[in-house]
């Protein structure tokens, strides 16, 4: 990685300095030390990481006060990017996919308890046709859809495909992990049906990228957010950056990647392909904390921020709302502080995002990085207890951890889809696991599962570490599911899945490499794909 450049000069009169009243502080205002917490910490996340640089915008009282960038802009320039430069935000996308399902559901074109089978009566599954009368667009923007998480980056960028792979190759290939509605499990085909849904809902005949464009952006000041490549290269300040382009997505190949690289793939952009600039997020900031009747009514917007479902990770702390992680603390490895917290991150192949609000204190960050997986925590860190009054700190976070409990996760399940059988048993206060179709395609499977609580565990597949979750539909009784973000094995004694075809060799491989991804750091992290 190329050596830290020096930061850039605050903001100065430009096209993003009206997104928010009184957001950009003077150019010739002297460096505030409040920030310098945060200025080293997003230099050491930057030099830890192969991105090329960052970009960074803090929000307090309806106002920016801080918004710098840190590292290079392009591939072999010694420029830094600005608070103006554009970058990838990944799944962060998701609330803003939402949002315009929800003005759907204004307009009274959809309801949210609307099944597929009712608002894309031409969508048919071929390896189940009754999914689309039990998927309801609720269940999507809640992650409670239980598709398999397939994404197809090297797709063509042309519009049309939104809805054409959707018809095609995702109605041929997609399977269900489980039943929907019964968990929260991660999976980006949500949120593109989610936007699929909001286009042939349009009165006018837009296509998506236009549409969200046109009755989310621009109404909220967010005039250089967008959701085509050919787009920015129009608009001309951009950041190159490092992860997999278009050419090393076959070979795994990672290494810079220009603008013309980055894939765009049509079909993944409501999932999260939005690019965009920090200071732009604080603008969506602002409307999920004040709101704007003319782009959503309160009581929808209200709906995106609702604790709708439990994600199971930390108790009863970590909720999703719609599109967005709805948290009732803010935890760091040394404390617990009891503050609201919305946010989301994400990640593209090449690209990071960190983004922040805690609406009670009327505060929120986005951070912007041009690489693959950067973890951004460290800066987050920083901003929050530096920056926030976020009252007195509370003991770290304790997983509970019951050995009574146990006995009810001990059985064999299934997946059918992806990894074959999955055997738990017990061994003091130890769970222990055998995975003998990943034995047989000679995968090392570690014998023992490592406990983060009674319910959330780890498995180290060659030495990678693969979440596991052990859900019990109705709270009573055994687990029922194993829940994996890109495999869900299922009690056998009471199986209700479709059986699906015998996992084979490349099956496996695509789920265990799919996973592997969101393994780097626990699913409930920040820059998650």
């Amino acid at each position: 990685m190329a050596p830290l450049l020096p930061l850039v000069a605050l903001l100065a009169c430009s096209p993003d300095q009206d997104v928010l009243d009184d957001t950009s502080p003077p150019e010739d205002t002297a460096p505030d030390p409040r920030f310098d917490a945060l200025a080293a910490a997003l230099e050491a996340d930057l030099a830890a990481s192969h991105a090329l640089g960052l970009s960074v915008a803090v929000l307090e009282d309806g106002s920016v006060t801080y918004a710098r960038g840190f590292g290079t802009r392009r591939i072999g320039e010694e420029v830094p990017p600005t608070p103006l430069t554009l970058f990838q935000i990944g799944s962060t996308t998701k609330q803003m996919t939402a949002a315009s399902l929800l003005r759907a559901v204004e307009s009274r074109a959809v309801r949210l308890d609307d099944t597929l089978a009712t608002v894309l009566p031409d969508l048919a599954f071929a390896q189940d046709p009754t999914w689309s009368e039990q998927v309801t667009l609720h269940h999507l923007l809640t992650h409670q859809g239980a598709f398999y998480d397939w994404l197809p980056w090297a797709a063509t960028s042309d519009d049309a495909e939104l809805a054409d792979t959707t018809y095609g190759a995702f109605g041929d290939f997609i399977f269900l992990l489980a039943d929907p509605g019964v968990f929260w499990n991660y999976s980006n085909p949500n949120f593109v049906l989610a936007g699929l849904v909001a286009e042939v809902s349009d009165t006018q005949g837009r296509m998506w990228p236009d549409l969200v464009r046109e009755d989310l952006f621009l109404p909220l000041g967010m005039d250089r957010t967008y959701l085509r490549r050919s787009e920015v290269a129009a608009d001309g300040d951009y950041a190159d950056s490092w992860g997999y382009g278009l050419d090393g997505i076959a070979s795994e190949t990672l290494g810079e990647v220009p603008l013309d690289q980055v894939p765009d793939p049509a079909w993944a952009r409501p999932a999260g392909l939005v690019w965009t600039t920090p200071t732009q997020m604080l603008a969506w900031a602002d409307f999920l904390m004040d709101g704007d009747p003319d782009v959503l009514s309160d009581a929808l917007r209200a709906e995106l921020t609702r604790e709708q479902v439990n994600t199971l990770y930390y108790g009863d702390t970590a909720w999703y709302g719609y599109g967005l992680l709805v948290e009732r603390a803010f935890l760091t490895p040394d404390a617990s502080f009891a503050v609201r917290v919305w946010e989301h991150g994400g990640n593209t192949l090449s690209f990071t995002s960190a983004f922040y609000v805690l609406p009670d204190q009327d505060f929120a960050l986005s951070i912007l990085a041009s690489g693959y997986g950067v973890d951004l925590t460290r800066s987050v860190e920083a901003a929050l207890t530096t920056l926030v009054d976020l009252g007195e700190a509370g003991p770290p976070y304790a997983f509970p951890f019951d050995p009574e409990a146990l006995d009810a996760h001990v059985g064999d399940y299934s997946d059918p889809w992806n990894v074959g059988d999955v055997r738990i048993g017990r061994t003091g206060d130890v769970l222990t696991i055998k995975m003998p179709l990943l034995g047989a395609y000679g995968y090392d499977v570690a014998s023992e599962l490592v406990p983060l609580s009674t319910d959330v565990w780890y498995v180290l597949i060659d030495q990678v570490p693969y979440d596991l979750t052990f859900v019990d539909d109705d709270d009573e009784g055994p687990s029922h599911w194993i829940r994996n973000r890109v495999f869900v094995a299922e009690r056998l004694d009471d199986q209700r899945q479709a059986a699906g075809t015998a996992p084979t060799r490349e099956r496996v491989a695509q789920a265990l490499a799919r996973g592997r991804s969101a393994a780097l750091a626990p699913p409930w992290a920040a820059g998650r794909p």
